[in-house]
């Protein structure tokens, strides 16, 4: 493959980040080359490993197929994140569509790439994302129960007729009715909007992922849908440190969870986005206000028990708000 003819470009660019755990990403890795599509490239971004680590990376980097590239960035205590590396991927793509796939998770339906392969190109206008779903399991193998992510999205759409790969034609407002969102395992983006909207916000460390794919949305014209399960998502062990989610604290998280609502809620411009963020950031304002209740942290909880009011009124919160009150004036 030449990468400098544009005629020879890949149609998929499948990006993988990956940081101090090169047993995951080997099986991520080889869930990517293990599809029957093969007009691919792989673009792994390794984060700043630590030295005993990026000898290893390096050492596996000598064994890899032509279309498998390998970028380092330059070794940060806690890493550039999640972001900055799907961005450094995006920014040396050649495909005209990239695809995600975290180091610690892999896919599971080798046809995955061919299906959207189909569905994309067949169709009669541009399509902009394709969005599938995914399975949760805990580090012993046991499956958790859904809906996650788009689970319950193909119940919303018996009125509609899918495409000969099972895929749907779908709208933003659509997409929100499900109870959860597309994770990046679960998404392809043309590159170009990609660029577009300048990627993936490099200053969120968790979340990051629903705030690109609510950005997405507002900024695509056609998106498709695939109700088909090709992926397996690990649940982070709580008890280890070196992945997002168990890097920081819960109300940290919840923090970056106010900036995605918040930044999403002000900018969006589709009616239906801004509503679901507003909905959202409410909920997370409800879950800080559990949290601070369980430690005893009234007048804190109080504060953004009321912020949750004003983002989703109901009567049962105002009188709880008013019960926080109490407590707070009390303790």
């Amino acid at each position: 493959m030449t990468q400098s003819d544009p005629s020879n470009a890949p149609f998929f660019s499948v990006i993988i980040p990956t940081r101090n755990r090169l047993e995951l990403f080997k099986k991520a890795y080889e869930s990517v080359l293990n599809q029957s599509f093969s007009n691919f490239e792989v673009i792994v971004v390794n984060d700043g490993s630590d030295e005993e680590w990026l000898t290893k990376y390096k050492a596996f980097e000598a064994s890899a197929p032509d279309h498998v590239h390998f970028r380092y960035q330059i070794k940060r205590p806690n890493g550039h994140g999640q972001s900055y590396s799907m961005n450094t991927g995006a920014l040396v793509a050649k495909g005209e569509y990239l695809c995600f796939l975290d180091d610690d998770d892999m896919w599971t339906d080798s046809s995955h790439l061919e299906r959207a392969f189909k569905s994309i190109s067949d169709s009669h206008v541009q399509i902009d994302a394709y969005y599938t779903n995914q399975k949760a399991v805990y580090v012993d193998g046991t499956e958790k129960p859904g809906p996650i992510w788009l689970d319950d999205l193909v119940q919303h759409l018996s009125h509609k007729t899918s495409d000969n790969n099972g895929s749907y034609v779908v709208s933003a407002e659509e997409l929100t009715t499900s109870h959860g969102f597309a994770h990046l395992n679960c998404s392809i983006v043309r590159r170009e909007l990609y660029l577009s909207i300048k990627g993936m916000d490099e200053n969120i460390r968790w979340e990051c992922d629903h705030d690109f794919y609510l950005r997405t949305l507002d900024n695509a014209n056609t998106l498709l849908f695939n109700p088909a399960y090709i992926a397996q998502h690990l649940i982070p062990d709580v008890q280890k440190k070196n992945n997002m989610t168990t890097m920081v604290s819960m109300l940290e998280k919840r923090l970056y969870q106010v900036t995605v609502f918040e930044k999403c809620t002000l900018l969006l411009n589709k009616s239906a986005l801004k509503k679901y963020s507003q909905k959202r950031l409410g909920y997370t304002f409800q879950h800080i206000t559990d949290e601070l209740v369980s430690t005893k942290r009234m007048k804190e909880a109080s504060v953004y028990a009321r912020k949750a009011l004003a983002c989703n009124f109901s009567v049962r919160w105002l009188v709880f708000c008013y019960w926080l009150q109490l407590k707070a004036l009390f303790s």
